[in-house]
């Protein structure tokens, strides 16, 4: 006896071929290709990973692709380079000559001479030192010329000033060969020097704040 229970599929005629219709399994059909193309795709996709990550590090594929645009380079720029060097060549030699003719010449600057040191008079004492009392103190023109012996100076005319009332003492001189001369008195009198003209020898006039 079946063990399945009798339906409309059992309703079939005895002459018919077709017997247990209702008895046969349900199998699943066979799997399509789509797994096949899914695997075959993801393999594609890791080859094209590992080719574009690995491949540029190890250096393959890379020179090929690299070298045609690296070998124009330096053409195009030698000819730029050359383009520029004969368009300046020109000018520039124009504008060589035009500073050469414009700047001075070498030879043109002289050395500055130096100007002659001027000759300081050496001091003189066999020089006349004449003195002359405007102090009105009695004897001090003889005190002075005394001094003036005593340190070796010559000592010429000894007097009263009978000029204009003096306010000060001087040492006054007009050459200046006795330049030296009147430094020298005045230095050892303490009186101030004057270059004034009418003394024609170095002439000490002491006035009143004189002691």
């Amino acid at each position: 006896m079946s063990q399945y229970p009798r339906d409309e599929f059992d309703k079939v005629p005895e002459s018919s071929a077709r017997q247990g219709v209702h008895r046969e399994r349900l199998i699943p059909s066979r799997s399509t290709g789509l797994g096949l193309l899914i695997t075959v795709g993801v393999l594609a996709l890791l080859i094209g990973l590992a080719a574009y990550f690995v491949l540029p590090r190890l250096g393959i594929g890379a020179g090929s692709g690299d070298q045609s645009p690296a070998a124009g380079a330096p053409a195009s720029a030698s000819a730029t380079a050359t383009a520029a060097a004969s368009a300046t060549a020109t000018p520039t030699s124009n504008t060589d000559e035009g500073e050469a003719e414009a700047s001075p010449s070498p030879t043109a600057a002289s050395t500055p001479t130096p100007s002659p040191t001027p000759t300081v008079p050496a001091i003189d004492p066999t020089q006349p030192v004449a003195v002359f009392n405007a102090s009105g103190v009695s004897g001090l023109g003889a005190g002075v010329s005394g001094r003036m012996s005593a340190a070796g100076w010559s000592v010429g005319a000894v007097a009263n000033w009978t000029g204009a009332p003096q306010q000060g003492s001087g040492v006054y001189y007009s050459a200046p060969e006795l330049a030296a001369n009147a430094q020298a008195v005045g230095a050892q009198l303490g009186i101030p020097v004057l270059e004034t003209p009418g003394f024609t020898s170095v002439t000490v006039v002491l006035g009143p704040e004189y002691q």
